[in-house]
């Protein structure tokens, strides 16, 4: 019996190396990610108040040259604090709690050009989008394989956004709308993590976001020509990205 112990003792040996990888995944960890961001955003312009006395074709050609496609871009770095469990069948299942602070933005401007229907009138439109801190919650689903975790995650996002409208003609009219406000929506990703074995691990990952929709009106600026009776513009500004990301994590 007391021979047959070194062999037992060398089996736990080798065997705790084993279980310890098993649960390689399982903790609280916090990390710092940076990457690019870039996607898109719808803004429709309609028409309402006095524009009803114009011809159609003239409120056709201001609604559809004043609305556009923009495309923000720009970084995106920050914070984040999550959990994870591995289970042994090799699943893993957490939550992470993420901060980014953005720097995404675009406009246009056309100049100004004339409207087909009236070539006498010539109107000079732009558009802006900015986004700024985002906060999401999102669950984590993967599966581990030694020190490779391949995940996906799915949750809420908030992120802070500002847009603005305006417009100016040769006749001297002159609106201008601007909102700022704190878009809610839903956020998915994939990604895949390599865990160094000292409690590090790097990550890349790629992001999906959809915000809900940004609603405003413009209003006259000081100097036009056109105040009374008024003619109205409300603006309906869609805005969806793209991340990818690197991210340093370190597992308590």
């Amino acid at each position: 019996m007391f021979k047959s112990l070194p062999l037992l003792a060398l089996l736990g040996l080798a065997a705790s190396p084993v279980v310890a990888a098993e649960q390689a995944w399982t903790g609280w960890y916090v990390g710092g990610h940076a990457g690019h961001a870039s996607g898109d955003s719808r803004a429709d312009v309609s028409l309402g108040g006095e524009w009803s006395i114009e011809t159609p074709a003239l409120r056709d050609d201001v609604s559809s040259a004043w609305s556009t496609d923009l495309g923000p871009d720009g970084s995106a770095f920050g914070l984040l604090f999550g959990y994870d469990h591995q289970f042994a069948s090799g699943f893993v299942l957490g939550a992470e709690l993420d901060y980014a602070s953005l720097d995404i933005s675009d406009s246009r401007a056309t100049g100004l050009q004339p409207a087909p229907s009236v070539p006498t009138l010539s109107y000079d439109y732009a558009n802006t989008i900015e986004l700024d801190d985002k906060w999401s919650l999102r669950a984590r689903f993967g599966y581990a394989d030694g020190r490779h975790l391949f995940f996906a995650s799915a949750g809420w996002v908030q992120v802070d956004a500002t847009a603005s409208a305006s417009v100016a003609s040769n006749g001297g009219y002159l609106k201008l709308g601007r909102q700022s406000g704190t878009l809610d929506g839903f956020e998915w990703g994939l990604g895949y993590a390599f865990d160094f074995g000292n409690q590090w691990s790097l990550r890349g990952e790629y992001l999906v976001t959809d915000l809900d929709d940004l609603r405003y009106d413009t209003g006259y600026l000081p100097g036009s020509t056109f105040t009374s009776p008024a003619y109205l513009e409300s603006v309906r500004q869609d805005v969806d990205f793209d991340t990818f990301r690197i991210s340093l994590d370190y597992r308590f």
